[in-house]
């Protein structure tokens, strides 16, 4: 059970998703980790970098799905790692789940099951923008988005 979305009518199927976790793992121990929501960012703002990926992957020689997977590893994880609300809980995480000991090759086609960019606030979907341009700024190729 990861990310769930808590609020007044889903307590109650939130309270019997960990009653069901609990007994059929006893002697695993678990974090829990509950924060407000933040704004849900708009459509445009969620999909900005993702025009940017044909001239990331020409830049990187890589496929445009080879890109993204680029982007969320060097880019998205670092961000969600660093968030002080969940960031301890999501690196412990992968790290109980290997993560860190597959080959480098293996984690970029893991990132392919991992929701990255869709957990991001706003606040962190702009940093992962910024950071984004520039990064591949430093390398020469320019990437726009009106603001």
């Amino acid at each position: 059970m990861k990310n769930y979305s808590l609020s007044l009518t889903t307590r109650q199927a939130f309270d019997s998703q960990v009653s069901k976790l609990l007994s059929d793992n006893p002697s695993q121990g678990y974090f829990v980790n509950i924060t407000k929501r933040e704004k849900k960012r708009s459509t445009s703002a969620n999909s900005v970098y993702q025009t940017w990926y044909p001239a990331i992957s020409d830049n990187l020689a890589l496929t445009i799905n080879e890109a993204t997977r680029y982007i969320k590893l060097h880019f998205g994880l670092p961000i969600l790692f660093a968030n002080q609300d969940f960031g301890f809980a999501m690196h412990t995480g992968y790290k109980v789940e290997g993560f860190f000991n597959l080959d480098y090759a293996d984690q970029l086609i893991h990132m392919d099951k991992m929701p990255v960019t869709r957990m991001f606030t706003t606040k962190m979907h702009n940093k992962l923008r910024d950071d984004i341009q520039h990064f591949f700024g430093s390398q020469g190729l320019a990437l726009e988005y009106e603001k």
